[in-house]
């Protein structure tokens, strides 16, 4: 996705009937940084948190570890949702809650990994899951996943402005993969069944 087609996505977002509330742990950032650089943010963006602590998620969220679960990210999109979707009246609110553990300074135990979740003022629930693959000829660089987690915010919404303000509700097992120099580097998986954490 190149800078002209973000562009494009931001004002279909801006021009549409939707506000977001974005509340981001751990990734997610480039968005928020997509949506602030282009006038006209106060257009669609209500709120953003960023709860980044263990203290802050445990405290003003009360998410526990394992924090980069799909029922924690569905925690912070909901807390969104419960404090802005009572003054909606025309507009659709999508409370997005986004948590990651992507690259960073030290080697993770674990997966490099993002949860997405949209919550809706019209009720609407869906989600979307990243896993970027590790041991690469080529390491992605912590920036480069949080774009693709960008890229998958700004595609999800778009698509949910062009299907007329809905998401799909098919749960699927299915999954893309993303390759860089026909190497793969991330499984993308949309509204996945609760088997995966």
């Amino acid at each position: 996705m190149d800078e002209k087609e973000k562009i494009n996505i931001i004002k279909q977002i801006q021009d549409s009937n939707i506000q977001l509330c974005i509340s981001f742990s751990g990734a997610g950032f480039q968005f928020l940084n997509n949506i602030l650089k282009l006038e006209g943010a106060s257009k669609c963006l209500l709120n953003a948190e960023i709860p980044y602590s263990e203290e802050s998620l445990n405290q003003n969220f009360q998410i526990n570890k394992p924090f980069v679960t799909r029922e924690n990210t569905k925690k912070l999109a909901k807390v969104s949702l419960d404090k802005f979707s009572k003054n909606m009246n025309k507009n659709i609110l999508i409370s997005i809650g986004c948590m990651g553990s992507i690259k960073t300074y030290y080697e993770k135990k674990g997966d490099e990994k993002a949860w997405i979740y949209y919550m809706t003022s019209d009720k609407q629930e869906y989600c979307y899951y990243l896993k970027f693959f590790k041991n690469l000829k080529r390491p992605l660089t912590r920036e480069l996943q949080d774009e693709m987690i960008n890229m998958a915010i700004m595609a999800n919404i778009k698509d949910f402005i062009n299907n007329n303000y809905k998401f799909s509700n098919e749960i699927s097992d299915e999954f893309q993969t993303l390759k860089i120099d026909s190497e793969d580097v991330v499984e993308m998986h949309s509204n996945p069944p609760n088997i995966i954490i």
